[in-house]
């Protein structure tokens, strides 16, 4: 079977092999016949290639009428393909979630256990960083805590590097992320999985996790005393409103500055028993609004530069249902980008009245 750039491919050509995107999703069935609209679509996924149904010497063009197919039993279908970057992530999520029932059965934190289920992920993600703007495809309802655990783990990485901390604290930011919430461990889970509104005795005992896993933290060995005011801190806000002490800013540890901002972005790009996720370019703007008075402004200019200079490629959904690729992203408004849909540029900048609604695949 021929190998065909997509740029020469016939008009009526049919695939002899299914196409799958970039994260593992089936673009395109074996058979199906390319036309005009087929290729638009294989250019935006950024598919340069693709193999093509032999007919003699050539391929299949408008012409030519391609043999019948028996249909696929759904026995012989291929499995769907999961991305290795999503396996090694859910390896990562359930490797920890061990680690942590014995941290709730009383032991210490397992620090160097730790250290080696974080480090091969965020060696992955930062092989991929354009994958932070999709963490959503990866969520399961059932293991959000520990989930939440490993992608703020990344992100706390990720924004230390960007932020130019030294490189010998990178891994120690990373577990300040990773442990933000192993208070939690000591909270009873009917308070932490109640589907309705906390009532104030049970939303005053859930704030004592940042306590608690102050005092886990500090009672093990291998993590700095950054990583335990981490766990203190990071529900504290630049102006003083936030808890368990309602310290401002100027008086807040660097990796608690990081791992806050880390913890917003995850959380609200996730489905949570009690609200729906929003696209992460929702999140970012909504970050930079509270990076007035809420959280730090430099670090999360520095995260939403970071995050969004990879994006150029991804194919989104904007809210008036249009699909399209972003093609150009403006440091000076880098939520707002340029985005090639049906022909034409959407400068979102000038259109405020549509946003991106989801992130649905990326190059």
């Amino acid at each position: 079977m021929p190998i065909v750039e997509v740029k020469q491919l016939n008009s009526g050509a049919r695939l002899a092999e299914e196409v799958y995107t970039a994260l593992g999703g089936i673009l395109f069935s074996k058979g199906t016949p390319i036309y005009e609209k087929e290729i638009e679509f294989l250019e935006a996924f950024m598919i340069k290639k693709v193999h093509i149904e032999e007919v003699g010497t050539g391929y299949i063009s408008e012409q030519t009428e391609a043999p019948a197919e028996e249909p696929v039993k759904s026995s012989d279908k291929p499995p769907t393909i999961k991305p290795a970057i999503q396996e090694s992530f859910e390896k990562a999520v359930s490797t920890l979630k061990n680690l942590m029932i014995r941290v709730q059965g009383g032991n210490n934190i397992p620090v160097m256990e730790v250290r080696e289920v974080v480090t091969p992920i965020i060696t992955e993600f930062q092989q991929q960083p354009q994958v932070l703007l999709s963490l959503r495809r990866f969520a399961r309802m059932d293991s959000y805590t520990y989930e939440h655990a490993i992608a703020v783990g990344i992100i706390s990485y990720m924004i230390a590097k960007w932020i130019k901390v030294p490189e010998k604290e990178w891994m120690q930011v990373a577990l300040a992320g990773t442990l933000l919430d192993i208070g939690k461990t000591k909270i009873d889970r009917r308070i932490l999985q109640k589907p309705g509104k906390l009532t104030d005795d049970e939303f005053e005992e859930i704030k004592k996790h940042t306590v608690y896993g102050y005092q886990i933290i500090k009672a093990s060995h291998g993590l700095s005393e950054g990583v335990a005011l981490a766990a203190l801190q990071h529900h504290e806000r630049e102006d003083g409103s936030g808890y368990p002490l309602g310290l401002p800013g100027s008086k807040l540890h660097l990796y608690s500055k990081i791992v806050a901002v880390a913890d917003v972005y995850h959380a609200m790009c996730s489905d949570r028993i009690y609200q729906k996720a929003l696209s992460p370019y929702e999140v970012v703007e909504q970050l930079v609004q509270d990076s007035f008075g809420k959280l730090d402004p430099t670090i999360v200019r520095t995260f939403v530069d970071g995050i969004t200079q990879f994006a150029v490629g991804t194919i989104v959904e904007l809210s008036d249902g249009t699909i399209g690729k972003i093609v150009f992203t403006d440091r000076n408004q880098p939520t707002r980008p340029m985005v090639e849909a049906k022909g034409r540029i959407v400068n979102l900048v000038e259109s405020r009245h549509l946003a991106i609604l989801r992130v649905l695949e990326q190059s």
